[in-house]
Formats: C-alpha cells, sequence, structure tokens
C-alpha cells in the first residue's frame, strides 16, 4: 500500500516544459506583438532535490488540461437535475470520507451529486495527475475541490482553505541508521519521495537543528516512498522519510525510528476550495461543506457501516479497504490520524491565526530550501465561513469521536498520557546564547526575537516534545566569595525568564523541564571575561517520549 498524497512524476514536468518552450518559439515566429498578459515565466530554481517553477508558470503552461473522467456514485444518473461538485484525492485514509458520501447518498441528500477524481487509480494513466496539474485543473474552475496538504497549500496557493481534514499524527515519520539525534543528521545522507510532504518533513526537521539542506546534507530525492526506503536498505542514505506502511521496510537494514508526526504535528490535510466556485456557487459550496460534516458524523456514528460503504466504492487494491475486512482496514488507515471534526473545525475557524502561523512556517521552510513560494498574503487563503455556518446546524452536530480524537492545533496540549521521566533527547538546539538586561535575569529584545525563530514554531506544531531549559552562569570572583547557592540561583533564574516567554507566547508551561548547572571547577572565582562569557548560556533540549 502506497499513500502517495503529493508525488509529482518529474517527467511529466519536463515535458510539459518542452511543449511549452516549443509553443512559445513557434508563437514568436508567427507574431512578435504581444496579446494578453506579457507576464514573463518564473524563473526555475534548482536545487540539490528537485526542479519546481511556481504555481502560476505550470498553470499558464497547461492550457488545455482536461480532467480525467470523475467517478460518480450509485444515485448519479437518476439525480441528473442536481448540479455536480467534483473533488480530487489521493488515497489516504481521511479523504474516503468521500467515497462515503457517495455510497451513503449524503451528497444527494444535500442537493448535489459529488464526483471523485483518484489520483493514480488502478494503474489507469489517466489519472496519474501530478501536483502542477491538479493545481490547474483547481484553477481553472474544472475542480471545485481538492484534498491535500497545508504545506502544499503554502507553496502553490491553488485555492483557498475551506476546512481542515486531520493532523497526520504518527503517519509520516523519520528514520536512521546509527542516530541518536537530529543534530546528527549533520553530513548525512537523506532520502525521501521528491515532491511530497516527505520532503517538506526533512526540511522542517533541519530548521530544527539549523542545518542547511544545500551544503550540510546531502539529500537523495526518489519518485517514491518504496524508492526511498529501498535507497536506504541499500546503504546509499542514512536517513530516510516516508509514511505508513512504506517506512516500516527501513527495519530491514537496521533503520529505527528518529521521529514521527505523533510528536511534530506539522502535516496538516485540508480541503482546498475553487476561488471560482466559491465566488459563483456558494450554496453549492456550502451544500457540500454540510455534506462532508454530515458524512463524518454517520462515521463516528456507525464506524463499521461507513467502512463497509467505502468498501463497497469498489477499487479496493487502490483504497485497500476491501468487504470482508472493512473496519480492521478502514481502521488502519486512521490510527494514525488525527482526523478534525465539526467542532474542531469550528475551533480553528474562530480564531485564524495558529493556521495562518502554520502557513507562514510552511513557506518560510520551503523558501530556506531555495523552494520559490507565491508572495500573496496568506491570510487570503483560509476562509472561515463554510465551516461557520455548517456550525450553527443542530443537525451536524457530531454525535461520537473519531477513532484518532487527538487533534490539537493548539500549543496548549493535553499531556495527562505523556511522562517526562520516560524521555530521550531528540536534538540540542542550536541556540543557547542569550543576552540579559545588565544585572538582570530579564531577557533582551534580540533575545525574545532569536527564541521565536528557534523555539516557538517547533513548540507549537508538536505533542510529546517537551523542552529541557538548562540555565549556566559565570562565577566571578568577588569578596566575599559567591557560593554554589548564588550561582545556582542566578542560572536557574535565566533559564526560568526563557520559559516565562515561552509560555507568554502560549506554550503550555508543564511542557518545560528547568535545570540549572554550575561552571566546570577550573572557571570558578575567575577574573576571566573568556572563561565568564563560556558559562553564561541558556541550552535548550529537544526531548521526546515515546520513541
Amino acid at each position: 500500500m502506497q499513500m502517495d498524497r503529493t508525488r509529482i512524476i518529474f517527467v511529466v514536468i519536463v515535458g510539459i516544459a518542452v511543449l511549452a518552450a516549443c509553443g512559445f518559439g513557434a508563437f514568436t515566429l508567427i507574431s512578435s506583438m504581444n496579446s494578453a498578459d506579457p507576464t514573463p515565466e518564473p524563473a526555475v530554481a534548482t536545487t540539490a532535490s528537485s526542479t519546481k517553477t511556481s504555481n502560476s508558470g505550470i498553470t499558464s503552461a497547461i492550457t488545455n488540461l482536461d480532467s480525467p473522467d470523475p467517478i460518480w456514485g450509485p444515485n448519479h444518473e437518476a439525480n441528473a437535475n442536481l448540479p455536480t461538485y467534483i473533488c480530487g484525492a489521493d488515497a489516504f485514509g481521511s479523504y474516503f470520507t468521500l467515497q462515503q458520501m457517495q455510497m451513503s447518498g449524503k451528497d444527494i441528500e444535500h442537493g448535489f451529486r459529488l464526483g471523485i477524481v483518484p489520483f493514480f487509480l488502478d494503474g489507469d494513466p489517466n489519472y496519474d495527475i501530478t501536483e502542477e496539474q491538479r493545481t490547474a485543473l483547481l484553477e481553472s474552475s474544472q475542480w471545485d475541490c481538492l484534498l491535500t496538504t497545508l504545506d502544499s497549500v503554502a507553496l502553490k496557493s491553488p485555492g483557498v482553505i475551506t476546512a481542515i481534514v486531520d493532523e497526520s499524527a504518527g503517519a509520516d515519520q523519520l528514520w536512521g541508521r546509527k542516530i541518536e539525534t537530529i543534530n546528527d543528521i549533520q553530513n548525512k545522507r537523506i532520502a525521501f519521495a521528491q515532491d511530497s510532504v516527505g520532503e517538506y518533513f526533512v526540511y522542517y526537521v533541519l530548521s530544527i537543528a539549523q542545518l542547511s539542506p544545500r551544503s550540510q546534507v546531502t539529500l537523495v530525492p526518489q519518485d517514491s516512498v518504496a524508492d526511498a526506503v529501498a535507497v536506504f536498505n541499500n546503504g546509499q542514505a542514512d536517513v530516510v522519510a516516508g509514511w505508513e506502511p512504506d517506512i516500516y521496510d527501513a527495519e530491514s537494514s537496521g533503520g529505527r525510528p528518529l521521529l514521527s508526526s505523533e510528536q511534530l504535528r506539522i502535516v496538516m490535510d485540508v480541503i482546498v476550495t475553487s476561488q471560482s466556485s466559491i465566488q459563483n456557487e456558494a450554496d453549492l459550496v456550502q451544500n457540500f461543506h454540510n455534506a462532508w460534516f454530515d458524512t463524518l458524523k454517520a462515521q463516528t456514528a456507525d464506524f463499521d457501516t461507513a467502512a463497509a460503504n467505502i468498501a463497497a466504492w469498489g477499487h479496493n487494491d487502490w483504497t485497500f479497504v476491501y468487504p470482508e475486512t472493512a473496519a480492521d482496514d478502514f481502521g488502519a488507515w486512521l490510527e494514525s490520524v488525527a482526523q478534525a471534526d465539526l467542532n474542531d473545525n469550528a475551533f480553528v475557524m474562530r480564531d485564524t491565526r495558529p493556521i495562518i502561523n502554520r502557513l507562514n512556517i510552511a513557506r518560510r521552510i520551503w523558501a530556506a530550501s531555495d523552494v520559490p513560494v507565491p508572495s500573496d498574503n496568506v491570510a487570503d487563503l483560509v476562509n472561515t465561513g463554510f465551516v461557520t455556518r455548517a456550525a450553527e446546524q443542530a443537525s451536524l452536530q457530531p454525535s461520537g469521536n473519531p477513532l484518532n480524537d487527538t487533534f490539537s492545533i493548539s500549543p496548549q496540549l493535553d499531556l495527562s498520557a505523556v511522562a517526562s521521566d520516560d524521555s530521550a533527547t531528540l536534538a540540542v538546539l542550536p541556540c543557547r546564547t542569550f543576552s540579559f538586561l545588565p544585572e538582570s535575569t530579564e531577557l533582551t529584545l534580540e533575545s525574545r526575537r532569536i527564541l521565536d525563530n528557534c523555539v516557538v514554531p517547533t513548540l507549537s506544531q508538536s505533542i510529546g516534545l517537551f523542552l529541557k531549559v538548562e540555565g549556566s552562569s559565570a562565577w566571578p570572583a568577588n569578596t566575599p566569595a559567591y557560593t554554589e547557592a548564588d550561582i545556582l540561583e542566578v542560572a536557574e533564574g535565566r533559564a526560568q525568564s526563557v520559559v516565562d516567554y515561552l509560555v507568554s507566547q502560549g506554550i503550555d508551561p508543564a511542557r518545560f523541564i528547568v535545570e540549572a548547572a554550575l561552571p566546570p571547577e577550573d572557571h570558578r572565582n575567575t577574573d576571566d571575561p573568556t572563561l565568564m562569557a563560556e558559562d553564561r548560556y541558556v541550552e535548550l533540549t529537544l526531548v521526546t517520549v515515546g520513541r
């Protein structure tokens, strides 16, 4: 089973670029006049991992793209008078709400006919749709919606996020061989499925340790997760990123899990709606969202029937949900996915700052890896209205909980099941020198800025991660001499100042372990400014549990 949500077929992209170039050359031979919209093709940035163009360049190149035929539900012909609503989606457990919607007739019940365009369906080349093609089909209004990841939206701005599907809660993973912390990734070879959420996961982890993907690691991009794991198992990579179930094959060559989206909640799936559909068919878009949440409600109320609906949709070797074992198969998909029900969505849409923050972080991660990103305002990529109106309808309120009920976009997390005693070091963060106001433990503005960049993004998108904050103070010569208690008091005060600032940024105080350290014996009672400078630091260590 392969859950390739954002895989891009490189050969297809190259072919499209060649055709576009030929067409442009022919056009210039015919006429030297500039016709409508003389916007130049954007520059292509080449990295060690892949070659990408911006969304607008790909969209303009795919001017004659036609969508493959949608898959319709059993009541499609009998309700031909109803409008249609077309959604593109990968084979992924939480996306199968679409299949359930069709087979249960929730689409018809809410006044439309749902058409599903499944990516890479049953080996049919008509459904081998690249990420750029998906963007073009959504922008050209051939599709009404696209189910994809938030980091992809940040990278391409293909439409507007109108609902949250889930957070990855362990499905996306990073494995290594003889690697204890992500600091040890430096100078290592990293394999991943190129242009996928796995690539984004790699870039995000590198950003935590402040390692450059261009110069401090070797990127080994592959066409799929299975290929990336094979490269790892063949000894051509030291680290591999991927998702269930293919990533587990890395164990055969001595690999072991280093980090997963269970601890680092950075992968979020969303419903992206066409701008044209929102502007021209807002009522139809609302009906779809009502049907989506109604279907989710039915799924939590009667999971076995929902799974049976998905199995009855057919294409079982694509969904991997089979009639004889439907509930078990569907449940296996959802164990590592924290679905967002209507209540979760309503919470997110009441205050969009966390999701906008995630979009900004995703853009910074992509841009830091030399991937071109759009310049539009990310706040314009979120539309709260459809969720808000759905939440006002009592009939759509959920009556049960999702199989994995751990969705949380807030940095205030439920840590009742997390024990810091059972922990392992994930990384020592590279930021460790902070300045304080004179004769004080109060952080300067520059130190707060460092924490905003080095710590806040990671802790605000994680679960199961603690931060050990160890303060250290110099031990200057003095009359009378300072005592250990004096020095520890200053050291702990500085560590606590860091914690207090992070708590003021919305991080749960229960996630910190505060410690103080004394300088080595030969640094005590000294007048040497160099030695004293070495001992003035606050060391930040990410600690993970459950590995």
